[in-house]
């Protein structure tokens, strides 16, 4: 069937449902792959990292992981084994791999949490067992520690994805990355679950603080966005080909000409995450505007719309041959200037903030 026959909100459905499988991407998953595969094949549990920037494909790979592992037990079903699938809408697939086994109940292998900015000890404890359905308001640590072993155990938890583990290290109590990183440590001993943590580079950093932590390490990926490198069979033009394969559209965009790819490169900075972002508005407006492909006029539109910026600072609308390092300074120099608003726009609210405190405590004297 051809995409132009089918209705627009499938066709903008489709969109949101791109997974490339870069050597790359294909890196991160095989450290799930591999710390997943590791459960109780030693008297000790190990830890991974997965770290990387914002929109390098962090999440991606721990979700593709996942959907893979959902498909094995999916396969136990067709093997006689008596699992059955959970809706979606009640345990979201990008949280966890969850199934009801009749007679036992819920069995998670692979459990994702996300770690709380500045979080601490107990905090971790309470996530996690909220995470697995118990609420712990009331319970001491303590008896959350119990519930925590007992729940692993008998909902068949292999593997806990922690996401944004950096704000592990971003507390600003001295202790709180060691007492963070000392949880961690305390589960993969009390439960010999697999651990792996994704987060910014800076993630690792409480495993300076907790030695005993990075002895459990196996092992450590960093990601990092593509290259400028525009030839056929480096990842940037694997990539976009794939991307371009995979829109609904019946004539596909050249997104890995080298001029388009080049623009994508410099909008993005080589991360997936701004690539497919632009790429899905675009693809949208397409779709919407009853257009039969992408084109650089909608990208230029769609990174307009996002940046607010005029055409000579959008790598769309530049005319001509593009000036790689040239854009790259009028683009740092964006940067810097947003950031140096920004700075005075929170001093000039904590300024107010201040003197509000100071007419509130001298009205009250």
């Amino acid at each position: 069937m051809q995409w132009s026959t089918r209705s627009v909100e499938e066709r903008r459905k489709h969109i949101g449902s791109f997974v490339a499988v870069t050597p790359t991407m294909k890196r991160a998953t095989d450290v799930f792959r591999r710390c997943y595969r590791e459960h109780h094949e030693d008297p000790q549990a190990s830890c991974s990292f997965v770290v990387g920037e914002t929109g390098v494909g962090k999440t991606t790979a721990a979700n593709d992981f996942m959907e893979e592992i959902r498909e094995e037990y999916r396969g136990m079903l067709k093997d006689g084994i008596d699992v059955q699938t959970i809706d979606p809408k009640t345990y979201p697939t990008n949280m966890s791999v969850t199934f009801q086994e009749p007679g036992r109940g819920l069995v998670r292998p692979v459990l994702k949490i996300m770690v709380s900015k500045k979080t601490t000890y107990k905090q971790l404890f309470g996530e996690t067992l909220a995470a697995l359905g118990m609420p712990t308001k009331r319970a001491t640590l303590a008896e959350m520690k119990s519930i925590l072993r007992r729940q692993i155990e008998g909902q068949g938890v292999r593997m806990i994805i922690f996401d944004e583990c950096q704000h592990i290290v971003d507390s600003s109590q001295i202790r709180d990355p060691y007492e963070a990183a000392d949880f961690l440590k305390e589960l993969m001993k009390e439960t010999r679950v697999q651990i792996c943590c994704v987060g910014l580079h800076y993630a690792t950093d409480f495993l300076i603080e907790n030695g005993q932590l990075e002895t459990m390490k196996s092992e450590e990926h960093h990601m990092r966005p593509f290259p400028l490198d525009l030839s056929e069979r480096e990842e940037l033009s694997m990539f976009l080909r794939s991307l371009s394969d995979d829109l609904p559209f019946d004539r596909k965009p050249q997104l890995f000409a080298p001029p388009l790819a080049l623009r994508l490169h410099l909008a993005s900075d080589g991360y997936v995450g701004y690539i497919t972002k632009y790429v899905s508005l675009a693809a949208k407006d397409a779709i919407d505007q009853n257009l039969d492909t992408v084109t650089i006029d909608l990208l230029g539109d769609a990174y307009a719309r996002k940046h607010n910026v005029p055409d000579k600072e959008n790598p769309f609308r530049v005319t001509g041959e593009i000036d790689e390092d040239g854009f790259q300074k009028i683009k740092a120099a964006r940067r810097k200037m947003l950031e140096e608003e920004a700075r005075k726009s929170r001093a000039a609210r904590r300024k107010k903030e201040r003197e509000k405190s100071l007419r509130k405590a001298a009205a009250a004297a």
